[in-house]
């Protein structure tokens, strides 16, 4: 059986299938909910709360901000572990398949990198404290504070799409709420703005901080302290992502944060083509699943501006021509695959009468600050000589979980003549080899995945044969039945001829069915063993990568869950070696859950 193509896997698989008749039953989805308050004819809508139009949805980890009108803005730690000030995190940004494969330049895999501004220590100490207990019991792949090896750097991302209610508390001076009840539109994303208006919403929200609450900001020497801004786009994807609550494979393998068995329309406000009912407006803040990192609404609902500005995604890289600005996530008039985290849209910024404005156009904020404050100098020059070397090793391990015995990785033998090198040269030459070595640690993880994921498609496509010879196996024994009855009732030699012929013919297929029945068993059972060799946090990310391919093409995805979910218990079994995995076995499960 052949190995799948990287990019046409799916469509062989598909091929194959239909090659040996498979019968695909369309499953029709429930509609995704609007997410917005009902409304019906002669009847008022309902009238939001102040929580409902600050934090609907409270979760543990939760950072308030004060706003005016005692308004809050709700905000979550994003964590990226380093060795140092000058450590950062590498990170695939875009996507393969956002629905404009002759468009590559828009959104292809290009590499970014990410990090935070701020330490514990930075922060005010309610806060230091929640995260520090946090980190403590395990915050993802965030260091405990006790580590010696790598240290968390933060930064803090809105939990929710600015709303018109935060916007007009600090752009138009008005308490909503105060004089006349709270409007329906007040829990929705504002939108109808442009790029500058944002970014002086940002402006203006921290100077009133300033003003009024500055002992609720992380401060620095010299009356510096963190500020309020529009995220970067590494900041905004890595977030929208997960961030540091999913592997490092999640983050760069699929297109889609992991879905733990829901579907799309759990997570975002968008246009299903065949849903019921399409949403007709932006939904208010919360009315959709949280991601992993406690973010919502970061797919679909409104699309976010981004702070830099466009540039064509080239060979990994980015261009140099500077456009407009950047849209992440998509709205509730975009379709599924528009709403991926790593799809980027351009924008301009102005048009012919002023700055560019849409009416599905919002942002969210990101809390930050200064990378050089005084009080870091001397920690500022005394990592940079070694930037990029000291404790790599360690923390490449950390974040990939291949190798977890730095001392059999050849980056750790380099570590130290990084540092102690006698010459410029020796230092050069030294930095090249180990950032080699980096780069094909990397490929490697990245291979390893696909493999697995290759394993995966295998099982599925063995099991699917399975069920399909298993079927065609049946239909030919009722024939063969019925051909036998014919043969007692028949007088004529002639037909008999014919029908001894067709019952041969019919015991041949029989056997050919039995023989491909025993040989798609025996490989299944071989990719159930050969997924065995790799971590399992790989093969748990390349088992919710495919959960969400099907979901990309769900006239597949009934049948082939029912096939992903027997995998991964027959793999679980095979691993407790609670059960013998037999073909016996593999063949009354495969036919139970299929009549089931």
């Amino acid at each position: 059986m052949s190995n799948w193509p990287k990019k046409s896997g799916r469509l062989l698989f598909l091929a194959r299938l239909f090659v040996m008749g498979l019968t695909v039953v369309l499953t029709t989805w429930p509609a995704p909910a609007n997410g917005r308050p009902p409304q019906q004819r002669n009847i008022s809508p309902p009238v939001p709360s102040l929580k409902e139009m600050v934090n609907p949805n409270p979760l543990k980890g939760d950072i308030e901000l004060p706003m005016p009108c005692d308004g809050k803005l709700i905000i979550r730690h994003v964590c990226i572990p380093a060795d140092g000030y000058f450590g950062d995190l590498e990170i695939d940004l875009g996507c393969k398949d956002c629905g404009r494969q002759k468009q590559g330049f828009m959104e292809g895999k290009h590499t970014g990198e990410v990090s935070g501004s701020l330490t514990l220590e930075d922060l005010p100490e309610v806060w230091r404290t929640q995260l520090t207990e946090l980190a403590e019991r395990g915050d993802g792949r965030c260091p405990n504070p006790n580590d010696k090896t790598a240290k968390g750097f933060y930064y803090f991302i809105g939990k929710f799409e600015i709303s018109n209610f935060q916007w007009k508390t600090v752009m138009d001076g008005t308490c909503p709420g105060s004089n006349e009840p709270f409007s329906a539109d007040d829990p929705r994303p504002k939108t109808g703005i442009s790029w500058f208006e944002a970014v002086d919403f940002t402006r203006r929200y921290t100077e009133w901080l300033l003003k009024n609450r500055p002992d609720s900001l992380p401060r620095f020497p010299l009356g510096r302290f963190a500020y309020l801004r529009l995220p970067t786009e590494a900041e905004w994807e890595y977030a929208a992502r997960g961030g540091h609550l999913v592997t490092e494979f999640q983050m760069n393998q699929g297109e889609f944060f992991p879905l733990k068995n829901r579907y799309y329309f759990d997570y975002a406000v968008y246009t299903d083509v065949k849903a019921a009912r399409l949403p007709e407006k932006l939904a208010w803040i919360g009315s959709k699943l949280p991601n992993p990192l406690g973010l919502f609404d970061t797919a679909g609902n409104a699309a976010e501006m981004v702070l830099e500005p466009f540039r064509f995604s080239i060979d990994f890289g980015l261009h140099g021509a500077t456009g407009g600005f950047i849209v992440k996530g998509g709205s509730f008039r975009k379709s599924k695959v528009e709403i991926m985290p790593g799809r980027r849209e351009e924008m301009p910024y102005f048009l012919k009468d002023g700055a560019f404005r849409s009416t599905d156009l919002g942002f969210r904020v990101v809390l930050s600050a200064i990378v050089t404050p005084q009080n870091r100098n001397e920690a500022l020059e005394q990592q940079w000589p070694t930037a990029g070397g000291k404790n790599l090793t360690e923390i490449m391990a950390s974040a990939f979980t291949i190798e977890p015995d730095p001392s059999e990785n050849p980056l750790f033998q380099l570590d130290h003549p990084v540092t102690t090198s006698s010459s410029d040269k020796e230092h050069k030459i030294s930095l090249f080899i180990r950032d080699l070595i980096k780069r094909n640690r990397t490929m490697l993880a990245v291979q390893k995945a696909d493999t697995v994921k290759e394993i995966i498609w295998n099982a599925l496509f063995a099991a699917e044969s399975v069920m399909n010879y298993t079927i065609r196996r049946k239909e030919v024994l009722d024939e063969l039945s019925m051909l036998k009855r014919m043969k007692t009732k028949t007088v004529s030699e002639f037909v008999l001829e014919s029908l001894e012929s067709d019952i041969t013919k019919a015991q041949g297929t029989v056997s050919l069915c039995d023989a491909a029945i025993n040989f798609f068993l025996q490989s299944y059972i071989n990719r159930i063993r050969e997924s065995q060799k790799y971590p399992d946090d790989i093969f748990e990310s390349q088992l919710d990568l495919i959960f969400q391919e099907l979901n990309l093409e769900e006239y597949l995805s009934h049948s082939m869950k029912i096939r992903l979910d027997l995998f991964k218990k027959h793999v679980a079994l095979n691993k407790s070696q609670v059960v013998s995995i037999n073909q016996e076995m593999i063949l009354k499960d495969i036919i139970f859950t299929t009549s089931h």
